[in-house]
Order: C-alpha cells, then structure tokens, then sequence
C-alpha cells in the first residue's frame, strides 16, 4: 500500500475522531475502532477485469443517538488482473473504498448480546491499476455489521458490505463498479 492511500486512510479516521469527540453528549458517546481482514469480490462489469482478492480495513464509529451510528471506513482490496480472451491476464488493480455512513442498530444492546447494525452511506473509490494509471469515483455503499460481544469491550465483527462507484467505461472498463467487501475482525468499544 503507497504513502497516499495510507495518508488518505489516517486522514478520514481522524476526521471521524473529530466529528465523534464533537458530537453532542461527546462525553457519554460510545466510540467503536474495527479492524478487518477478508476477501473482495467484483460482480457485473469489473469482474471482466479484477478477479476476487483479499482486503484489510479499518473503521471508526461513534454512537449518535441510541441506536443510530455514525461510521468512517475504509478497505483497500488487491484484485488479480482477470483472464483475457487469447490467453494471460490484464494487470492488478488496488481498489480502496473510503466510506462515510449512518448505521442503525437493529437489535442487542453491548456485552451478552449479539447486535447487528445496518448502514448505508457514500464516499470514494479508487482504481489503482499496477504499473498504469489510477481512477477515482464517487461511490455509494450498503452493508451490515454483525458484532459478537466477547467481553464488555471487545467483540468479534462479521462485515458484509457492497460498494458500488460510478466509473467511466473508457477508463475500467463498465459504468458501474461493484464491489463487495466482505470481511471479519475485532470491534474495540471504549
């Protein structure tokens, strides 16, 4: 991962920090860091050229009023180039998903419950093509998060989520890149 996607990573989860510590009742809130490994799997167009590949990410999150969540999230995915008619394969892609979203807490309530959240929201996604150029999108995403309480701070997070940026098709090749992000790791609460 280059200086800038990490850069622009660091950059939008300390905005998120900003705008949970600056939320009303920032003193009470419930703030929650993720980090996430898995798999990112491109359907429709892009599939004709990133195969699924594995992901990392990373999200911050304060809770807002008592079931609604305000998120900042970003995973980067690294795409095998797919198979070309004739033989070989195009070039790796590196795809990064930087995401702002609400989320509503649809059931359980902290340790001894299992809760699942639902969010939506939008953000940016960029195409990093190996050895070529990069392309970045607006992007809109949908997804779930469902988080098994292991102590009164620490649980186990399934993330499902699907992204979509609204590319050019002179540029990656369709005018819709979907993208789904599916991944598991830890939820931090303090």
């Amino acid at each position: 991962m280059g200086y800038a996607m990490t850069g622009m990573m660091g950059r939008g989860l300390a905005m998120a920090a900003m705008i949970a510590l600056a939320a009303p009742g920032a003193a009470d809130a419930q703030v929650a860091l993720e980090l996430r490994g898995g798999f990112n799997v491109p359907t429709f167009g892009i599939r004709d050229a990133a195969k699924a590949g594995p992901s990392f990410g990373a999200g911050l999150s304060t809770k807002i009023a008592d079931k609604v969540w305000l998120m900042a999230e970003a995973d980067i995915g690294m795409h095998d180039g797919a198979d070309l008619t004739g033989g070989g394969s195009g070039p790796d892609i590196t795809v990064s998903h930087y995401m702002a979203k609400l989320g509503y807490q649809v059931s359980g309530s902290g340790y001894g419950g299992m809760q699942v959240i639902l969010n939506a929201g939008a953000g940016l996604m960029r195409f990093a093509i190996d050895n070529g150029p990069s392309f970045t999108y607006p992007a809109i995403n949908v997804g779930a998060k469902v988080i098994y309480p292991l102590s009164d701070q620490v649980g186990f997070v399934l993330s499902p989520q699907g992204d979509i940026a609204f590319s050019k098709k002179a540029e990656v090749g369709t005018k819709m890149s979907w993208v789904w992000p599916f991944a598991a790791g830890f939820r931090v609460t303090f």
